[in-house]
C-alpha cells in the first residue's frame, strides 16, 4: 500500500468560483499534455476531509460544479471522491471515507511523464482505460510523492477545439 500523497500547493486550499473552474484554455492534440492539467501550484485543489458527511460533500461539489474532489486527512491525500460514486450510495448516513477511491486505486501519471506527453497521449490513456480522472504525481524523494494536479476527462473534452476523436484524427 502506498503512503498518502502530500498536496502540492502554492497557497492553502481555498474556495474557487464556478466561473474560474469553467474557463479553460482551448487545446489541440499536438499541445503539451501539461496544459490540460489543473495545476495545484497555480489553482488551489478542491478537497474534502475523509470524515465529512457524504451528503455535505455532494452538496459542496454541486455548488462548485465539479465532479471530483481530493479526499484528505491532515495535508495528505488519501483518496478521490467522484460524484458518480456518491450518486450510487445513500449519502445521508455515510462518510466520504465510506465511498471514496483509495489512493492505491486512483489512476495516476507522473509529472515527468506528463511533461513529455502530448494531449493526444492523454486521449489514448482515457480511451484505453475508461478512467475519468488522472492524478498527476510529482516525486519529492525516492519514497514520497505529492499531488501536483488533476486531469479531468470531461474538462479535456471541453478544452479541445474539435470533437474528441482519435479515430477521426481531427483537432
Amino acid at each position: 500500500m502506498r503512503p498518502p500523497f502530500l498536496l502540492a500547493c502554492a497557497t492553502p486550499p481555498a474556495r474557487t468560483s464556478l466561473r474560474s473552474r469553467l474557463s479553460v484554455p482551448r487545446l489541440k492534440l499536438s499541445d503539451p499534455a501539461s496544459r490540460a492539467m489543473c495545476d495545484f501550484l497555480h489553482e488551489p485543489p478542491l478537497t474534502v476531509h475523509e470524515d465529512a458527511s457524504l451528503e455535505e460533500a455532494v452538496d459542496h461539489m454541486f455548488r462548485l460544479g465539479v465532479r471530483a474532489v481530493l479526499v484528505v486527512r491532515d495535508r495528505s491525500v488519501v483518496g478521490l471522491l467522484h460524484a458518480r460514486e456518491a450518486a450510487c450510495s445513500n449519502p445521508r448516513h455515510l462518510r466520504v471515507a465510506d465511498v471514496m477511491t483509495l489512493t492505491d486505486d486512483v489512476p495516476a501519471i507522473g509529472w515527468d511523464t506528463l511533461c513529455e506527453a502530448r494531449v493526444s497521449d492523454l486521449i489514448e490513456i482515457f480511451d484505453g482505460t475508461g478512467v475519468e480522472h488522472l492524478v498527476v504525481l510529482e516525486n519529492r524523494s525516492a519514497s514520497s510523492s505529492s499531488v501536483r494536479g488533476l486531469i479531468d476527462r470531461e474538462r479535456l473534452e471541453r478544452q479541445l477545439s474539435s470533437p474528441w476523436s482519435l479515430r477521426a484524427g481531427t483537432a
